[in-house]
Order: C-alpha cells, then structure tokens, then sequence
C-alpha cells in the first residue's frame, strides 16, 4: 500500500509539474504581430484588437511612425508585419513596385480644411474663397495655407483649389507646416488656413480659434483614405498567419464600425483629449468601414498622375495590389459587397 501510495504521489508531482509548464507553452503559442500605425492614430482599433487577438492567437505589437511613408518602408523592408496606410501611399507603392497588398479598409473623413474666422468666409463658399485668393494675390499678399506638402491632405488640398478655379502654384500661398502645429499656426496667424487632419481640425474648432470651411470628403474628392496593407510575400507564404490578422482587424472593427458612442468610449481610453474633440471627430467628420471603396484608389491613382506625383496612371493596376480573400473568409461576405461602401 506504501509502494503504491508512493507510486501515486510521484506520478500526481509529474502530471503537475507538467500542467505547470504547459500553461506558459500554450501563453507562447500566440504569435507576435508587429503592427505599424501612425502616431497617435486607430486608437480604438488598438483597445479592441486586445480584446480579440487570443482569439486568433496572436499578440499585437503596435509600433508608431510619424506618417505613412516611414511605416510603409518599415513594411518593405520586413520591420513591421502590417500597416496602416493611405490610399496614397499605396499608390506611391504601385508606382515605385514596392510589393504589398491591401488587405482591408478602415475609412475615410480625414480631410478638414480650417480656416481662421477672421476670414469672414461662409461655410463651404468655394467661389466666394477664389474670390478673396484673386484679391488677396493681387494685394501682393496671397492666402497663406498650411499643409504638409506631399501629404494626402496636400494632395486633396490641391485638387479642390483646382476644381474651384485656384492654381495652387500661383494664386495662394502653400506652406508646409506640420499637422499638430496647425491649430497654433491658424491662431498666430502664420497662416490663414489649414488642410489639416481631423483631430487637428477639431481642436481648433473647439478651441473658438478656427472654422471649419469645408470638410474634403466624398462629392467627387472620394472617401476611402486609409487601410491595411501587408508585404506580398506573406500572402503568398504565410497565408494563415495573414488570415488571423485580417479576421482578428475585422472582428475588432465590427464591434465598433456602426457604434459611434463606441468609437468614442474606445477613442478615450488612448487619446488624453477632451471629450468634445473626440466626439467631433467620431461624429462629424470620419466615416470607418472594413471594406474599400475601390474605385477611390483608382481616383487617387489618376489625381497623382495628373499632378505628377505618379510616373504614371496605375489606375489600370489597382486590381493587383487589392486582395479581399482573407476579409471574404472572416467575413463571410463576397469581393463584390467588399469593395464598395
């Protein structure tokens, strides 16, 4: 009976030894996902994607760039496993042959154009803006507009004035003032208006110092503005491990996509800003879905060519560089419904 209780003790140490180690081992199981978002950007994708990853076994690492171009190369060049981008940078990756894919959507809304209120410029008034730019550039004192330059807020800036009967090149004045320093810009009056993002936007509305003059979204500028993009390679070789991060993106966006209090609750947790600026944001100005609005990369694709920031139009080859599989699959819906919102 001692020989036997013995034996059974021993054997019960074992079994629990190896319960022991076998926690830690299936904790490891998960793999690492190094993701690369602009700074300070998707905060509630980043709240939500820790509430789902075990689920996929995966554990995201999220890596902050100060724009897209940088998080862009860090994908090309194998430092990050998947990336927010712009419909703009994915272009610039067709142009250059930089090999990834879009794998899904996140949306669109981010354009804002603030303007200082001492303008006087009504809401939207595009003639009466020609107008003042005509008078103020024969005064010798040509509007001031802030903006990154080679920004997609840039490129949609020009455009607009295009469309409004404004050359960009000679009529106003193109600054290049970096988006957090915006709002200060338009309240120093170093400039007297700012394409800027929508965070951005919002603080200065909020603050009483700026006016929204117009928010550069849909109406023929197009909506979809930024999505996720991973290397080629890892669609062709690690097509599993790509179809966790594309089911885990959708079962975190899914929870909130529809749900703008949500957006909001979520928006709080990260972001240390008041809760009215965030509110705009969410509510007024950006618009989220996982799926793509196709045909705006196209649109994007002949905006750059037009004003040459494109060697050429590669509207033709959007198709190659947009793979709804993995989002088909976690989904459960068609290419077809995927690529429109």
């Amino acid at each position: 009976m001692t020989r036997h209780l013995t034996r059974w003790r021993a054997a019960a140490a074992a079994f629990s030894m190896a319960l022991a180690f076998a926690s830690p081992a299936a904790a490891q199981s998960a793999d690492t996902v190094r993701h690369g978002i602009q700074r300070g950007a998707l905060g509630a994708l980043r709240v939500a994607l820790a509430d789902v990853e075990a689920k996929h076994k995966l554990k995201y690492e999220f890596k902050d760039f100060n724009d897209s171009t940088a998080a862009l190369l860090a994908l090309e060049q194998g430092e990050v496993d998947v990336a927010n981008t712009t419909v703009q940078h994915l272009v610039r990756a067709m142009d250059e042959g930089i090999p990834v894919v879009w794998v899904a959507g996140w949306g669109g809304g981010y354009n804002v154009l603030i303007a200082a209120p001492a303008l006087g410029l009504p809401k939207g008034d595009w003639t009466a803006l020609a107008a003042l730019a005509k008078k103020r550039n024969g005064e010798g004192k040509p509007l001031k507009i802030g903006v990154p330059t080679g920004s997609l807020q840039h490129l949609k800036l020009s455009v607009a004035l295009k469309a409004a009967g404004i050359n960009p090149d000679k009529d106003v004045s193109i600054v290049n003032v970096p988006f957090p320093t915006h709002p200060r810009a338009i309240e120093g009056g170093e400039v007297d208006m700012a394409m800027t993002l929508a965070l951005f936007g919002a603080l200065s509305i909020n603050s009483g110092k700026g006016a929204l003059f117009d928010h550069v979204f849909d109406k023929g500028a197009g909506k979809q503005e930024i999505g996720f993009i991973v290397r080629r390679d890892a669609v062709e070789k690690k097509a599993d491990y790509v179809q966790r991060i594309v089911a885990s993106h959708y079962e975190a966006m899914n929870g909130f996509v529809a749900d703008v209090p949500r957006q909001i609750q979520l928006e709080l947790k990260v972001m240390k800003l008041p809760e009215p600026v965030i509110a705009m944001v969410q509510r007024d100005f950006l618009r989220l879905s996982y799926r793509t609005n196709v045909a705006d990369i196209a649109l994007m694709a002949k905006q750059m060519h037009a004003i040459g920031w494109a060697k050429k139009d590669q509207s033709v080859e959007v198709a190659r560089y947009v793979n709804f599989s993995f989002l088909e699959k976690a989904s459960g819906e068609k290419a077809e419904a995927l690529g429109k919102w």
